[in-house]
């Protein structure tokens, strides 16, 4: 992978930052989504890179309705440049994530191009953005972990977009972004108080529909997903980004 420097423009999201700001989440529709021409452009490689994610390999049982890969950038938001790195290490603790915490996992990177890719890049920094001015927090430096989920379901077999059940990821905020759905029912995404609460309920139906949640006040959860027709491919395609705060 090549480390070259991109940046990206921001853009007004056109939403409410202090709706985002009092609720800890909000959802943008991917046709709300203010994507320049020349940007939009890059959304056919974008969605095609979801083809060829390998299976996660930390699945348990020898499942196998889970395919991902993880990037890692260095965003500075003093100037707007996102620097791609090269770790595909991932950690969550075993009291965050009670199915597969617990010890650090190593996943395949993004493919070259998906790191460069224009459009990822105007999601990382324009979601950031939102959440800066939501809740009137900068830093130099954030650490930026980006996850890209196929799940499927085949035949009477389910796929589980959150084996984990009701939880939090463990960042400082997180966004969910619809890639694609095909031949599947379910996937239905909820948010929670910290005392279990439901707060929201909603399906991401349509390519770049997105969620942002104040992971530390909130946690989230998806239903499963089911095939429609049986005997057809069936999946959910998603882009989950994690936003932490960098210190030296």
């Amino acid at each position: 992978m090549s480390h070259s420097t991109l940046k990206s423009k921001i853009f007004n999201l056109g939403l409410d930052v202090q709706e985002l700001g009092e609720k800890g989440y909000q959802f943008l529709p991917g046709s709300d989504w203010p994507v320049p021409a020349s940007i939009a452009r890059c959304w056919g490689a974008f969605a095609r890179s979801w083809s060829d994610l390998p299976l996660d390999p930390y699945l348990k049982d020898g499942a196998t309705f889970r395919q991902r890969r993880i990037g890692r950038f260095v965003y500075r938001d003093i100037n707007g440049h996102i620097d791609p790195t090269s770790s595909t290490q991932f950690f969550q603790s075993k009291s965050i994530n009670g199915y597969a915490g617990g010890f650090e996992r190593v996943f395949a990177p993004l493919h070259d191009l998906t790191y460069h890719n224009k459009l990822l890049h105007y999601i990382i920094a324009n979601s950031l953005e939102h959440f800066c001015a939501a809740f009137g927090v900068r830093s130099d430096r954030w650490d930026i972990t980006l996850h890209q989920f196929r799940i499927s379901a085949s035949g009477d077999a389910v796929g589980l977009p959150t084996p984990e059940g009701i939880h939090r990821d463990g960042h400082q905020f997180i966004s969910m972004h619809l890639v694609g759905r095909e031949n599947i029912g379910g996937g239905v995404s909820s948010v929670y108080a910290d005392d279990g609460e439901k707060l929201a309920e909603l399906t991401l139906e349509q390519p770049l529909d997105s969620l942002f949640v104040a992971d530390y006040l909130l946690k989230h959860g998806v239903t499963p997903i089911h095939a429609i027709d049986p005997d057809k491919p069936a999946y959910r395609d998603l882009l989950v980004i994690d936003y932490n705060f960098l210190n030296d």
